[in-house]
């Protein structure tokens, strides 16, 4: 998944931005999630932006909410789709000047 670099996030880092370091992704499961204060507290990561985080990712109203803001790219699939579409508009630009 992919976060679009535009997307702000109210009171602080995107929470998934603030807990990668102790492995945290949209893959993490509930339950794991809620054990995760033992990981920042053992790693001495536990601040107020990674409790925020922690507690945004908790809530599963949060959770969805930070999600829809995640982009589900193949990029198998999306790296050639990606590269004929530069050539297309190089063409374009080509024609166009």
């Amino acid at each position: 998944m992919i976060k679009d670099p535009e997307t702000h996030w109210d009171g602080g880092p995107f929470p998934y931005d603030a807990l990668a370091e102790v492995g945290v992704t949209p893959w993490t499961t509930h339950a794991d999630l809620q054990d995760i204060s033992f990981e920042l507290l053992a790693r001495r990561l536990m601040t107020p932006v990674t409790q925020q985080a922690w507690d945004d990712l908790r809530s599963v109203r949060r959770r969805m909410l930070a999600e829809l803001l995640l982009y589900d790219v193949e990029l198998a699939e999306a790296i050639p789709a990606a590269e004929e579409t530069t050539r297309l508009l190089d063409d374009l630009i080509t024609f166009d000047i």
